[in-house]
């Protein structure tokens, strides 16, 4: 009996851990990013048109911002080459319209400060090019960074204390 007991317990740990985990880690992913999404502008490369962010010389763009490509073909990590190098921690690429594709690419690291960035992309044979300067402000991430950057450790971290404390009060009424 007693077995039955502590194994409806644990189950009930679980889906307390579960329904606490899920629900912070999908706020923090909802409302927090690591990334700014940069100002985006249209060229048309042999009638094709290309959306790219940031925009083509533009200036003091923060270094968290990720680059964006919106095409009619998804690019590829592989194709998009920067100048001075920078290593991409991951990319993402979804359906803008019918036949439209954003790829963003998100950098590992900040981009560095008062730095000319040339890009360069080859979209359908069409090499495609772009410069833009980053802000000579340095670095200093605010909370949604860190939030962002860290979103599974503060939310498991998060969800044992839930789950932590829900055993406790579940502890105080099983022995009152």
């Amino acid at each position: 009996m007693q077995y039955s007991k502590n194994k409806r317990l644990f189950s009930i740990f679980i889906v307390i851990f579960a329904i606490s985990f899920s629900t912070i880690f999908l706020l923090i992913s909802f409302t927090q990013s690591a990334y700014s999404i940069p100002s985006q502008t249209t060229i048309m490369v042999n009638q094709m048109s290309i959306t790219l962010g940031p925009a083509p010389n533009s200036t003091n763009i923060p270094l968290e911002t990720a680059i964006t490509v919106d095409t009619i073909a998804s690019a590829s990590l592989n194709d998009l080459i920067i100048i001075p190098d920078e290593k991409f921690d991951h990319i993402t690429s979804y359906a803008t319209g019918p036949i439209t594709y954003e790829t963003r690419y998100y950098p590992a690291h900040p981009l560095k400060p008062a730095t000319s960035y040339n890009m360069s992309i080859t979209i359908f044979d069409n090499p495609v090019t772009w410069t833009f300067t980053t802000t000579s402000q340095p670095f200093t991430p605010e909370i949604n960074y860190y939030l962002a950057k860290n979103n599974v450790l503060i939310t498991l971290l998060t969800a044992t204390i839930i789950t932590s404390i829900s055993g406790f009060f579940i502890w105080l009424r099983k022995n009152n």
